[in-house]
């Protein structure tokens, strides 16, 4: 899995326009093969701050998103932040739960209690 992990900050005056072009460009990311998630927020310490966030299931896929007209939207909205941006890619190898907790301390049935 890989995870596309912005953070932008944007005049307060325009929060509203861009969350509501980044929705735009997450609904059109829904369509793409290998998309898995997408979310957007406002960073609730920071009224000048949006979070937003895809997740693809292969390196590939994402590297086709990165190449696509969709993509450049995102590189638009990029653009207008009030400070640089902050884009991470984050390559995710592994992902597990309770089954790692159990293995770690070494328990037969991990449950919460």
């Amino acid at each position: 899995m890989v995870q596309l992990i912005l953070r932008l900050k944007v005049a307060p005056e325009r929060a509203t326009a861009v969350v509501r072009a980044l929705r735009a460009v997450m609904s059109a990311a829904r369509w793409h093969p290998g998309w898995a998630d997408a979310q957007v927020d406002r960073d609730l310490d920071d009224p000048h701050a949006l979070h937003y966030r895809e997740e693809w299931l292969t390196a590939g896929d994402v590297a086709r998103e990165v190449g696509s007209d969709r993509f450049s939207r995102l590189l638009e909205l990029m653009e207008t932040a009030a400070e640089p941006p902050d884009l991470r890619f984050h390559f995710v190898s592994e992902v597990r739960g309770l089954d790692y907790v159990a293995e770690v301390r070494g328990e037969q049935n991990p449950s919460v209690a």
